[in-house]
């Protein structure tokens, strides 16, 4: 008997995402709160590092919705995936905002060396250095974290080793405002079979002037490292075994 290929079956392809998220939504928190962990703690080292302030790289993480989800997998045709990752590599996302144009690459060197994550090379964008045509900037690393996952094997609960995609962006507080205000008046429109050349071309000319001020704002960051070298680096390290 032939099995069956399910391959752009839209029905079969959304039933099965749909009970993913139904079983697996509480695992899916869990392995964004440890992104979060992991990422706070190289943040920390990397401002310690930089004599920053802690505050000016700041990490939230999210998992995609299942609306979102199924959207993005009827865009690509609906094809056929064993596991979410097969499919969508941002199924858990991250989010680093950072006050200076430097620590977008810094933070992202950091990412690289830190052995808790596998780096993707062919999947990492860097569009602060090339933006796209609609003048967006952010650096998208597709990293694998791995995590401890509980798992049942003939009624005997077992933690095992596995590993999750996750899409990590990393970009200014400026750049992270442009992105929102064209995700709501550009993209949203896009998806409604909008298109609007003259708003397009007032966003891109924003996100030039919003970069300019990128770059003007590291002159604050260096003013800033030489103010605090001559002070006394305060005490930030994390916990530490002092027997």
């Amino acid at each position: 008997m032939n099995q069956r290929d399910y391959t752009g079956d839209k029905e079969f392809l959304t039933g099965r995402a749909i009970r993913f998220f139904s079983r697996y939504g509480q695992e899916l928190d869990q392995i964004a709160s440890l992104l979060a962990i992991r990422l706070n703690q190289l943040a920390l080292a990397y401002t310690i590092q930089n004599n920053l302030p802690r505050e000016s790289v700041i990490i939230t993480t999210r998992v995609k919705t299942l609306k979102s989800f199924l959207k993005k997998v009827a865009k690509a045709g609906w094809p056929h995936f064993y596991y979410l990752k097969d499919v969508v590599n941002d199924i858990i996302g991250a989010r680093i905002t950072c006050w200076f144009l430097d620590d977008c690459h810094g933070i992202h060197d950091y990412i690289k060396q830190n052995n808790q994550f596998t780096i993707v090379p062919e999947l990492t964008k860097d569009y602060i250095s090339n933006p796209k045509k609609s003048g967006y900037r952010s650096i998208h690393v597709i990293a694998k974290m791995c995590y401890d996952r509980v798992k049942s094997d003939g009624g005997k609960i077992n933690i095992v080793s596995e590993d999750m995609n996750c899409e990590i962006q990393i970009r200014t507080k400026l750049m992270d405002t442009w992105a929102d205000l064209t995700h709501e008046f550009h993209y949203k429109a896009k998806d409604h079979g909008i298109e609007d050349p003259a708003l397009e071309k007032i966003l891109k000319t924003q996100a030039n002037r919003f970069y300019s001020e990128d770059e003007s704002f590291m002159a604050i960051r260096d003013v800033y490292q030489k103010m605090i070298e001559k002070t006394e680096k305060p005490n930030r390290e994390g916990f530490t075994d002092e027997r």
